[in-house]
């Protein structure tokens, strides 16, 4: 009986953290447009053009596995290029973007001011999300 007791309140913090999330509006984003912000040194090409440079992400947090921890990208549940590329801060001249989902990691809503369209990565090495995202474009 106090095993039971013991697993059970284990478990409501679990399932509280679960709902605190879901009710900030951490929602997972399984479909449209992901974009990753890059800002590198002039001269800037004409917009779409290819940069010749990688979607870096070497320089983002890891956790001790080694993964992402909360990367920041733009997004939206079907979101188009054109639709998550609004609120990118003006600081990047080049952006990546591939389609949702991002294979093996963890892509949520996390708006903040001035960017409805910011979220999160996490769950992936920077060097799977590198290989994911490719080569930028300028903007």
């Amino acid at each position: 009986m106090n095993r039971i007791i013991l697993l059970a309140a284990l478990a409501v913090p679990m399932v509280l953290t679960v709902d605190v999330a879901a009710a900030r509006g951490t929602k997972p984003v399984k479909t449209g447009a992901v974009i990753r912000g890059v800002t590198l040194p002039p001269p800037v090409g004409a917009s779409g053009t290819s940069t010749g440079m990688p979607c870096d992400f070497s320089g983002d947090p890891v956790d001790p596995q080694g993964r992402l921890t909360d990367s920041s990208v733009n997004c939206r549940p079907g979101g188009t290029l054109q639709q998550n590329i609004v609120g990118l801060p003006a600081r990047f001249n080049a952006y990546c973007a591939i389609k949702a989902p991002v294979k093996s990691a963890r892509l949520i809503q996390a708006p903040i001011p001035g960017d409805p369209n910011h979220c999160d990565l996490s769950g992936i090495t920077p060097k799977d999300a590198m290989g994911q995202f490719k080569g930028a474009v300028w903007r």
